[in-house]
């Protein structure tokens, strides 16, 4: 036999637990608003951002079904919004458009430093020759 004592072993039922009633409030929420209020305490409530606008809904059936996201300021956030209004495009074309630009000015930067010409006489030249392949598409074009 062990030495312990079972503590269980003169009890019939065991005791049933229920939980306090709670007790009813004797101050009113208004009065506590007023009081923290009249001493400067502060709520934690969040505060509501007076000047956010809402942008209106864009629904456009691309067939994109990847989310990207990325943290900019509200600055480069409204300018990438503008100009897909501007340009009339879903954001995710001006996207794919911005990284093209990109990817196009590269290469023109590696041309420029390749031949030793500045940046701005390459994009010069590569404007001039991408005029001229316009101007003569449109006189070929029948009537």
């Amino acid at each position: 036999m062990s030495g312990r004592v079972d503590p269980f072993a003169n009890m019939a039922e065991p005791p049933v637990f229920t939980p306090k009633p709670k007790k009813e409030r004797p101050v009113e929420e208004e009065a506590i608003a007023l009081i923290a209020e009249q001493n400067n305490f502060p709520s934690r409530q969040a505060a509501r951002s007076p000047n956010a606008q809402r942008r209106k809904p864009r629904i456009y059936r691309t067939g994109r079904n990847q989310q990207f996201n990325a943290k900019a300021t509200a600055e480069t956030v409204q300018k990438f919004y503008k100009m897909a209004d501007e340009k009339r495009v879903p954001l995710g074309e001006l996207l794919k458009q911005g990284l093209e630009a990109l990817d196009a000015m590269g290469g023109l930067s590696k041309l420029a430093e390749d031949q030793n010409i500045p940046l701005q006489e390459i994009v010069k030249q590569a404007l001039v020759a991408l005029d001229g392949e316009a101007v003569s598409r449109q006189q070929s074009k029948p009537y």
